[in-house]
């Protein structure tokens, strides 16, 4: 549609040009032409003033050939002046001399652009009939669809808005929602917004006539409105005030010490034990729990304190004085540990595993009759016991008593055949080296543990 009516535009500025070519061509023609200076002969002698006769009437200026007889009298040129010596009347019988005329100067002469009336309306003729076809073949044409592309939008002139009116639909009434009041139809300045993740569709079919009234019109919930502040979305909740977490007790702090304590996090675990000593200074676990803690971490002085704290709360505690005299031992104190398994046996005498540590202490300390009693008699309290018997095992070979060593190690290595190790390079059992019988009990246990 568009390039119809630019090649019209273009026809009809050609034609205007044509047409105005013309005008001035013809405003030429209507302007006198200048006279063209031709070569006369010298004058022939006058006669005395008198009334000029036909005989004697001046010759009239000549002229150059100018336009035809046929065009209007207003393009003619000017007549030729005469020269009179005063008003005369040409009679019918006068007829002036008529010089032929001489070869124009064209050296000095100007082109005739004077263009005759037939030019012109031919001319016109020619444009108004092309301009006829032009607007025949406009008529007929077939209008393009218009195209949504960027050359589509180029407008070269003022073009008359074409852009139909966006038609404003009504819905059907199977689909118009109930309800008392019946909403306006939307606007081009106010309809929906649709969503940016859906696009338009292009056209919406009408349900059947037989499928209308089958189903209600589903109808979207309306969005519940955000709230403009915290408060106000906060303000149909019931106030629950916050709970400060419960205090930290004493006990507390000790439960979550034996738990670093058991994976063998033994400097949490003192950390925690301090908690618990400090929230309850009479606390005898927690003292006790710290040294056990400080004794595995390697600071025997600071075990020690705590396990001194802990007796001076509660001096029969049988555990803290065993594992004080563990401590005694292990730092080659012979005498202190004897006085804390015997302080621990009189508050319990029938802890085993103090018999063998007090037969250990005697054995270190050179008393190994002594260290065979308790030895055994751990093994009459608990006959399953593999470190009674290990024990006995060693105090009869410091008493060069080989049979009672092979008796008593046998019975340790059928118990626990994981002692086999420890006896082959015992130096305490170092009578018992290259015994038939004590290496087939090696090997036997070997076997055995593998």
């Amino acid at each position: 549609m568009k390039r119809a009516f630019r090649t019209l535009i273009l026809l009809g500025a050609a034609a205007t040009a044509v047409a105005v070519a013309l005008r001035v061509l013809a405003s030429r023609r209507a302007q006198p032409e200048p006279e063209i200076p031709i070569w006369n002969p010298p004058p022939k002698p006058e006669p005395s003033p008198s009334v000029p006769t036909a005989e004697t009437a001046p010759e009239p200026a000549v002229e150059v050939p100018g336009p035809s007889a046929e065009e209007p009298a207003e393009r003619e040129a000017a007549p030729p002046a005469v020269e009179t010596s005063g008003p005369t009347e040409p009679t019918a019988d006068a007829a002036p001399e008529v010089s032929a005329p001489e070869p124009a100067d064209f050296a000095t002469a100007e082109p005739d652009l004077s263009v005759d009336d037939e030019v012109i309306a031919a001319a016109e003729a020619e444009r108004d009939d092309f301009l006829s076809r032009a607007f025949d073949r406009l008529a007929t044409a077939e209008l393009e669809p218009p195209v949504s592309t960027p050359e589509s939008l180029e407008v070269d002139a003022p073009q008359p808005d074409l852009e139909p009116a966006l038609p404003t639909f009504e819905a059907p009434p199977e689909l118009e929602a109930p309800g008392p009041a019946q909403e306006p139809a939307p606007t081009p300045e106010t309809g929906p917004v649709l969503e940016p993740d859906r696009a338009p569709e292009a056209s919406v079919a009408p349900p059947a006539p037989e499928a209308a009234g089958q189903h209600e019109p589903l109808t979207p919930p309306e969005p519940e409105p955000l709230p403009e502040s915290l408060e106000e979305a906060l303000s149909g909740l019931d106030y629950v005030p916050i709970q400060p977490p419960p205090a930290r007790n004493a006990e507390s702090y000790l439960d979550e010490g034996n738990v670093y304590f058991n994976v063998g996090q033994y400097a949490l675990a003192i950390e925690r034990y301090s908690r618990a000593a400090e929230l309850d200074p009479r606390l005898i676990a927690a003292y006790y729990n710290r040294a056990n803690a400080r004794t595995r971490a390697g600071e025997f002085d600071l075990a020690l304190e705590d396990y001194d704290r802990a007796l001076g709360l509660q001096p029969d505690d049988a555990d803290a004085l065993n594992n004080r005299g563990m401590l005694h031992l292990y730092r080659t104190n012979y005498a202190a540990a004897l006085r804390d398994f015997n302080a621990a046996l009189a508050a319990d005498p029938s802890d085993t595993t103090v018999m063998v540590n007090r037969g250990l202490a005697n054995l270190h300390g050179g008393d190994a009759r002594a260290a065979l009693e308790d030895f055994r008699q751990a093994t009459t309290a608990d006959g399953r016991d593999a470190a009674a018997h290990y024990g006995a095992a060693q105090a009869a070979a410091a008493l060069n008593d080989r049979a009672a060593a092979l008796q008593s190690i046998e019975s340790a290595l059928q118990i626990d055949p994981a002692y086999a190790r420890e006896a082959a390079g015992d130096p305490r059992l170092a009578i018992l080296q290259g015994d038939e019988t004590f290496l087939r009990l090696l090997r036997e246990s070997g076997t055995r543990s593998a």
